[in-house]
């Protein structure tokens, strides 16, 4: 047993791994730190398909927010901000992607920071419709809506992303 408590990975600086710092960058994690998380989303009152883009910084979110016209910001906490973009289908450019990842940028914003969209647990050849080798690539990002009834018969809802190149 280990003389040092338990600290939550979201408490850890992603600086110099030490727990408790004041650092600017505690409590994200390297990879997210200067980039914005891609996830499927859907209106809980329409069940419209959309996106929720999270990003560390307002002015990240607000430039992503402008691709929609009824996209929504809100903050969630302390250097997090979500916005909810009500469009099932996005034009991006994929930069790469690993079997768990992909990170891209919108096209309406190429210069602007890259998104990473993590599909796991669905695998890459679900997600991207062209090969690895193809990329970067310019295409459509899109959410499929996939229901399944399980044995006791309760209807599940998995929101399945999918990049389609043109």
């Amino acid at each position: 047993m280990s003389d040092r408590p338990f600290v939550p990975p979201s408490r850890v600086s992603a600086r110099n791994g030490q727990a408790g710092t004041k650092g600017r960058d505690e409590g994200t994690t390297a990879r997210a730190g200067r980039s914005g998380r891609l996830t499927p989303w859907a209106d809980p009152v329409t069940g419209a398909l959309g996106w929720q883009v999270t990003a560390p910084s307002r002015r990240l979110t607000a430039l992503i927010a402008e691709t929609a016209p009824a996209a929504a910001i809100s903050t969630r906490g302390k250097r997090e901000w979500h916005a909810h973009i009500p469009q099932a289908v996005l034009a991006v450019t994929v930069m790469n992607a690993d079997t768990a990842a992909l990170k891209c940028t919108l096209s309406i914003h190429p210069h602007s920071e890259v998104l990473i969209l993590a599909f796991a647990p669905w695998p890459a050849a679900t997600v991207l419709q062209c090969p690895m080798t193809a990329l970067p690539a310019y295409g459509a990002l899109s959410v499929r809506d996939v229901r399944m009834t399980t044995r006791m018969g309760r209807i599940v809802r998995y929101l399945v992303p999918e990049f389609i190149p043109p």
